[in-house]
């Protein structure tokens, strides 16, 4: 009897937390433009891949009104993704926020093709904001931080000069430590700070944030994380004992080695901050020549043994099932597309013989002349090859009209999701090539290009086969 009342004690507490911490947080206001669109709230989980969480999404009524809730148990940023912005705004626990968004534009042709193009970055205007509002604070001391950051940029200075800007802006907004998500972000911003001086040693600053803990709901601390850690083992070359530990570890797939020399040899005992470490230092050498990609994607496989925290389990198996696109041998990720006639295919539809992808668009010059090349390949090889050009922000029309040129003696395709093929198979740049085996598996992704070199390629391949 006495467990059973512990028990529903323990169950009426959980009840009751969870009403008192998570409270619905809503979203809304209204413009025309954006009438009868899908509007998502999105969160991301992470600063190591930037996976994302939707809170909620709705259609846009008639008139141009809408409105998103999310359960939130404390302060979170998130964002509503657009063709041409993303539109950030903090939420509390609670919260109610009317918000002006820019008027809807949908990306150009150009924008969609530039592998550069990233949607601008804004704050979404809120209606009737005080200077008292979470938002509001924060912006002020973001409007701070940038002018101290400037000087710095201006001007350099001093370590003492660094630090005197610090106490200032300190003494300034002393009053946000009052709210610990502020307090933190403001202490990841001064480290950020820092690490932009040249007089202060990246040790000491990895001390630092150690010190601070890991904190993923902070896009302040993934600022900081991703400054100090970004690429830290292929720039550990120029400390020859450090770098070549690191290559031992990677040959030999030694976990405990590798959670070793985080700890000791840089003090990052802080236990998420250590995972987060260990799975970033790995993660960025996955598409790098420095190390065998094999043995970098085994250590990763490997030090799942030693990640405790959920959430770094699920970035850790979110990278291992999505990062493998341009290591050859690996499975080349399967993708959904469409004949011109309408009809679905998929990668694995194609399996059995060597295939050659070409990701291209019909309104490039360069893919006239790919495609030129390509049928003499197709023609030479068409037992063994087979080619597809998938369209990538394409239209029937256009891709039909290039396809006629061909009389039906190559494959023409349109990606179902131009935008997630992209990103799946790593693609910088339109066209792109990539030649898989019969298999499935990559057999070449940098290189790839239709040239005599491949064509000398083929030939070795198709001899020997």
């Amino acid at each position: 009897m006495c467990k059973m009342r512990d028990l529903l004690s323990i169950i009426l507490f959980l009840h009751l937390s969870l009403g008192v911490f998570a409270k619905t947080t809503t979203l809304f206001g209204t413009d025309p433009s954006y009438a009868g669109k899908v509007i998502k709230l999105n969160c991301y989980m992470d600063g190591v891949v930037g996976m994302q969480r939707t809170l909620d999404s709705c259609v846009v009524d008639a008139s141009g009104a809408f409105k998103l809730k999310a359960d939130v148990s404390s302060p979170i940023q998130a964002f509503i993704p657009n063709e041409t912005f993303k539109g950030y705004i903090f939420l509390e626990p609670g919260g109610k926020y009317e918000v002006k968004m820019p008027p809807y534009a949908e990306r150009t042709l150009a924008q969609m093709l530039d592998p550069y193009y990233k949607p601008a970055d804004i704050f979404l205007q809120i209606v009737g904001m005080k200077e008292t509002d979470f938002n509001a604070k924060l912006l002020e001391f973001e409007d701070a931080y940038d002018f101290y950051s400037m000087k710095h940029v201006l001007y350099g200075g001093t370590v003492d000069s660094f630090m005197n800007s610090i106490d200032q802006m300190k003494e300034i907004f002393n009053d946000l430590y009052a709210d610990p998500f502020l307090g933190r972000y403001m202490e990841n911003r001064f480290l950020l700070l820092l690490n932009s001086s040249s007089q202060v040693y990246q040790d000491s600053l990895i001390l630092r944030l150690n010190k601070l803990g890991a904190d993923e709901q902070n896009p302040a601390f993934w600022d900081i994380f991703n400054n100090l850690f970004e690429n830290f083992i292929p720039q550990s070359q120029y400390d020859r004992e450090q770098y070549l530990a690191f290559q031992r570890i990677i040959e030999e797939g030694n976990v405990k080695m590798y959670f070793m020399l985080i700890s000791n040899r840089y003090g990052i005992t802080d236990p998420s901050l250590r995972e987060l470490v260990a799975i970033k230092w790995l993660y960025d050498l996955v598409n790098q020549s420095q190390f065998n990609q094999f043995k970098v994607m085994d250590l990763l496989q490997k030090i799942g043994s030693g990640i405790a925290s959920q959430q770094n389990r699920d970035l850790l198996t979110y990278i291992l099932n999505n990062t493998t696109s341009n290591i050859i041998g690996s499975s080349a990720p399967d993708f959904k597309m469409k004949t011109l006639e309408g009809k679905k295919k998929n990668l694995l539809d194609y399996k059995g013989k060597y295939i050659y992808l070409n990701f291209e668009n019909s309104v490039i010059d360069q893919t006239q002349k790919d495609l030129d090349v390509l049928l003499r390949f197709q023609n030479d090889y068409k037992n063994d090859l087979l080619i597809l050009n998938v369209g990538l922000y394409d239209t029937p029309e256009a891709v039909r009209k290039i396809a006629q040129r061909y009389a039906g003696r190559m494959h023409f395709l349109l990606a179902e999701d131009s935008d997630a093929l992209k990103k799946l198979y790593n693609i910088k740049s339109i066209p792109s090539f990539f030649l898989i085996d019969k298999d499935g598996n990559f057999l070449m992704t940098k290189g790839a290009e239709p040239t005599d070199e491949l064509r000398l390629l083929l030939q070795r391949i198709f001899k020997s086969n």
